[in-house]
């Protein structure tokens, strides 16, 4: 029985006081590109007392591949290369790949790489399969 390349992904992200929880939901959902997928809520209390949304939700098996093989499609080229550039920064010894989506571009459709207040999609790559760093990188590879 041959391996799946991708053992999970996990997907989170924080919704703030100011945010409209739908909203944050929505981009979830195009996110998952048509993934069902049930997400848990944890209410935290940010250093103000102002409340914060952890919303996660993990993927696994065919699901976690279907997803991470959309997710790659979806992705601009450019997008993919600026991953692979810095691969050393979005990955680990472990053989996760770790990729951060603008939240608000998600809303209007748009697969793009952003550093504030980000959706968090972590790909856990399968290193029974081979090394994690060659298929994270055949991943990222523009076609």
């Amino acid at each position: 029985m041959r391996q799946n390349p991708i053992q999970f992904v996990e997907l989170s992200t924080l919704a703030h006081a100011t945010e409209d929880l739908s909203k944050v939901d929505k981009a979830l959902r195009t996110l998952l590109l048509g993934n069902p997928q049930q997400f848990t809520r944890q209410y935290l209390e940010g250093h103000h007392g102002n409340p914060i949304v952890r919303i996660e939700a993990k993927l696994t098996e065919e699901n976690a591949t279907r997803f991470a093989l959309l997710l790659g499609s979806k992705l601009a080229k450019s997008e993919r290369l600026v991953l692979l550039k810095d691969i050393d920064l979005h990955s680990d010894v472990d053989g996760n790949l770790f990729i951060r989506l603008d939240k608000q571009k998600l809303l209007q459709g748009a697969f793009q790489i952003a550093e504030d207040d980000p959706i968090r999609v972590k790909i856990k790559f399968n290193r029974l399969v081979g090394d994690s760093k060659s298929a994270m990188i055949r991943f990222l590879e523009p076609d």
